[in-house]
């Protein structure tokens, strides 16, 4: 079933293709026609599964009538004319390392699917939308905001063949890509360069294991080589028709993931003034997920942009760290960076020993599809500065790897030698020799007992993997119903049970702040500022914030209102920024506070209002010690402020779960190196919390 569910889904996606094709009347060489009609299948199956998912279709049965239309309504006998013959030499060349690796690279992606991203959001929202037979309006998950067009390719696969099914699609783009480079450089006279620049990605390392995961960059790289592929041939040929299966590539890029919005860029950049048909097809590609998540999200580019389109599910402090750790994984400096991302492999596995040769491809700037490959080359790499991880470069190496090749196209020798290097430094045992030694994700083994099933996948996988035997504890013992938060990324999956990682939204991080306010002092509503002013009659009251921190946030745990001894009630309140939350300064609960949820400027501020004209003289604030630079007045009010410390409340353990609870949270996943993990496991009744599972990674709590 998971080579049927990979193998249905790309037969479909190649009958679709074919269909598009020879409507428009696209006749190319073989194999370039069958791979190029596949790829553009590929997006317009993306796009028929997205459908299917917004009116809840998303069943294996559906999935297979329509499979089963598509391959009856594109398999149609059609004849192409093959390129010439590659010669004998070169021909076994690419084979023999090209059918080597195939052997590895499907073993890997046959056996059951571990990988980091995989198994967390790619697969897990695959799960959920599976289950659910589509789309929900979920505002929990960030990654469930991003373009998902790979994964509308994996949930057909899923239906079939399951997690392992998802990875061996993403598989397929990997053994195609090295294809669609040799056809495009024997279609421009560059065979042999081809033959080489191929296998150099092909036998990428990072590449191949991105490739056999339930990733997306390799389907995107492939998507955007096709795409430039296509216009190429609109460039040689002049005829418009290209331009359309162009434009639906350009789209599907930016539908597998946001950093292809550079796609359409590209294909403006080469179209110029004839690019209205392809930005037409690019559009069916790409506005579903931006209509999705402006309708059910406030923003169509979430979980980016969020000061430009402000929503209460995602904060803006959290795009801006986010941003910053991509943009740096923590490195205190980026001169090694390119040694990183080809050999070390630190910044999530290496892209090649080989491609240290990358400077030589300025040397291809001699031909004119060397040009033209490194214009596209510099378009893909404009996203990259956002996030350094070395698998952010894949899109970019067929470009490079072919201005390599045709650098030394002229001496046989080189190019023989660079594949050589490149088949020998792409084996696992190799990889350990020369990467760094906390470098790599890789492939390690040829898991041919897990590929084949002699080992059952769970077994292979608790013996392998120790967060899916967390994952499947996790299942064994969490209602399906129920919510559950974590302090750590989950297998999510393997997990049935709706989970909420810490980091993942808005609503996640304000779980946590409440959490971790008992055993931090300073977040806690203890410092008192009291404003008194002469007796005035209000219908409104702004309190405004004028100092400016860029590591510190604006908070208030509780906002009172008194007419001497009497206390009046505000019946309406706002805030700018981050408006949502302003009523957890108004519960009486001092575990909660809003927030400002980004850095402290001037101009933030308060408002309250009153049904009627209420009679005030004093305002006071309970916030707390870890905004100390906060200087706060009373708009157009001219008051006296007493700043006070507060005594500690009494223990705040028990109202932290409680509260939690009270948001439909029934259990909590501490992480054995969480802040609060010590605290907790050292007395779970003074949190109201039950142990409910013990693994490695921490312990799994039932609220009481």
């Amino acid at each position: 079933m998971i080579l049927f569910g990979a193998l249905f889904t790309a037969a479909v996606c190649w009958s679709l293709g074919r269909l598009l094709f020879r409507r428009l009347g696209i006749g190319l060489r073989n194999p370039e026609h069958d791979l190029l009609a596949g790829l553009t299948g590929a997006a317009i199956l993306s796009v028929a599964v997205f459908l299917l998912c917004t009116v809840k279709l998303a069943r294996a049965p559906v999935f297979a009538a329509l499979g089963l239309t598509g391959l009856i309504t594109g398999r149609l006998p059609q004849r192409h004319p093959p390129f010439p013959s590659l010669p004998r030499f070169w021909r076994w060349l690419f084979i023999a390392p090209f059918a080597f690796y195939a052997v590895l690279y499907l073993s890997n992606s046959l056996a059951p699917e571990f990988s980091p991203d995989g198994s967390t959001y790619h697969l897990g929202l695959v799960a959920r939308y599976f289950r659910q037979h589509g789309f929900e309006r979920l505002t929990t998950n960030m990654y469930a905001s991003l373009s998902q067009g790979a994964e509308m390719l994996f949930l057909f696969a899923f239906a079939f063949g399951r997690h392992s099914a998802a990875a061996t699609v993403h598989c397929l783009f990997l053994l195609s890509l090295p294809l669609l480079m040799l056809s495009y450089a024997r279609r421009t006279g560059h065979a042999r360069a081809g033959v080489c620049a191929a296998l150099l990605v092909y036998l990428s390392p990072l590449a191949g294991i991105d490739g056999v995961s339930a990733y997306n960059d390799v389907a995107l790289a492939t998507a955007a080589f096709g795409m430039f592929y296509l216009l190429e041939i609109w460039r040689e040929e002049h005829d418009d028709r290209f331009t359309i299966p162009a434009g639906l590539l350009a789209g599907f890029c930016f539908a597998v993931k946001y950093t292809g919005f550079v796609a359409p860029l590209y294909a403006l950049f080469a179209l110029r003034k004839r690019g209205l048909k392809m930005a037409i097809a690019a559009s069916f590609e790409a506005l579903p997920w931006l209509l999705k998540n402006a309708l059910w999200l406030g923003n169509p580019v979430s979980p980016f942009f969020n000061r430009i389109f402000p929503n209460p599910y995602v904060h803006v402090s959290l795009e801006q760290s986010y941003r910053h750790y991509l943009s740096t994984y923590g490195l205190p400096s980026l001169k090694p960076l390119f040694w990183m991302v080809t050999v070390g492999g630190q910044l999530g596995g290496q892209i090649g020993p080989v491609f240290l040769l990358a400077p030589l491809a300025l040397l291809s700037l001699r031909s004119r599809a060397g040009q033209h490959c490194l214009v596209a080359a510099l378009f893909f790499l404009l996203p990259y500065p956002q996030n350094i991880g070395a698998r952010f470069l894949i899109p970019v190496l067929p470009f490079i790897a072919l201005g390599i090749a045709l650098a030394l196209e002229s001496s046989q020798a080189a190019l023989l030698v660079l594949v050589a290097a490149a088949a020998i430094l792409a084996w696992p045992r190799v990889i350990d020799r020369y990467r760094a030694p906390a470098g790599g994700w890789q492939i390690e083994t040829m898991p041919w007992q897990a590929a084949l099933h002699l080992v059952a996948p769970e077994t292979w996988l608790a013996r392998r993997y120790p967060d899916y035997r967390l994952a499947e504890t996790i299942d064994r013992t969490v209602p399906p119903t129920k919510r559950l938060w974590s302090s750590i990324a989950l297998a999510e999956a393997y997990i049935r049970a709706d989970v909420l990682v810490y980091y993942y939204s808005a609503e996640s991080e304000e779980i946590q702040d409440i959490l971790l306010t008992p055993i931090r002092e300073d977040t806690q509503p203890l410092w008192k500022l009291r404003f008194t002013f002469a007796p005035r009659r209000l219908t409104r009251l702004r309190i405004v914030q004028t100092a400016a921190s860029p590591t510190e946030m604006w908070s208030v745990g509780e906002a009172r209102f008194f007419d001497g001894n009497a206390e009046v009630n505000p019946v309406h309140a706002g805030a700018d920024p981050f408006p949502w939350d302003i009523g957890l300064a108004l519960d009486r609960n001092p575990v909660t506070r809003w927030r400002s949820w980004e850095p402290m400027r001037p101009g933030m501020h308060l408002d309250f209002g009153f049904e009627t004209p209420v009679e005030l003289d004093r305002v006071e604030l309970y916030c707390s010690h870890d905004q100390p630079k906060i200087e706060l007045h009373l708009d157009g009010i001219p008051a006296q402020l007493e700043k006070t410390d507060e005594r500690p409340a009494a223990d705040l353990r028990r109202l932290a779960t409680r509260t939690i609870k009270s948001r439909g949270i029934g259990y909590l996943m501490i992480g054995s190196d969480y802040t609060a993990a010590s605290d907790i496991g050292a007395d779970p009744a003074r949190w109201g919390l039950k142990p409910a599972a013990r693994q490695e990674a921490g312990v799994l709590y039932e609220i009481q």
